[in-house]
């Protein structure tokens, strides 16, 4: 092996850097929309009920549209007529479907959480680590009129546009540069005498 390639090999080798990836996918309206839709049970009727902060807008738009789309049966009830909105009434308010002419449906609620993740990327002598906003979404199938919670599920996507990056070079341990120049000068020592 020549001592050009030899030193190609070393510097690709030195050059490496060790990223650790995120398995969320990311924080797009249609994205979430589309993966909170395939949860959904189609069978009967819905109502949803959407709180994503910032997000609720759209997503309200995205999950109706493309809940129309596969034919679902969406239903719509004025929160100053209904029960399921006001938990805190009497119990002499009928907790009811009759007035939709409905014996069976399904509450579809989705919460959203903000958190956030961190992306690092390390190589021999640097250290970089970014912080992604990571939204955290339950979606909660319960059905009416009993209340009984049929099954929940969580999402979870970053948005990997807004970032706070913070380089840090006080991370590199005391016994790296040792260790980097001994090995630049074994390598140096090794390619010098072989012939």
């Amino acid at each position: 092996m020549s001592k050009n390639a030899l030193i190609i090999i070393i510097f690709v080798l030195m050059g490496f850097c060790l990223c650790a990836e995120t398995h969320y996918p990311l924080a797009e309206p249609e994205i979430i929309s589309s993966q909170i839709v395939n949860l959904i049970d189609l069978s009967v009727p819905i109502f949803l009920d959407i709180q994503a902060g910032d997000l609720t807008s759209e997503l309200d738009y995205h999950i109706r549209r493309m809940l129309l789309e596969k034919g679902a049966d969406i239903r719509e009830w004025d929160s100053d007529n209904n029960p399921f909105y006001l938990p805190a009434l009497s119990d002499s308010i009928p907790k009811s479907l009759l007035p939709l002419s409905l014996s069976k449906a399904h509450l579809i609620k989705v919460t959203m959480e903000l958190g956030s993740t961190k992306v690092e990327a390390k190589s021999f002598l640097s250290y970089h680590s970014e912080r992604y906003p990571l939204y955290s979404f339950q979606i909660k199938q319960i059905e009416l009129p009993s209340y009984k919670l049929l099954k929940v599920d969580n999402l979870s996507f970053i948005d990997s546009k807004l970032r706070s990056s913070n380089s840090n070079i006080k991370s590199v341990k005391w016994f790296e540069p040792i260790l980097a120049v001994t090995a630049i000068s074994s390598i140096i020592y090794l390619l010098w005498t072989i012939e």
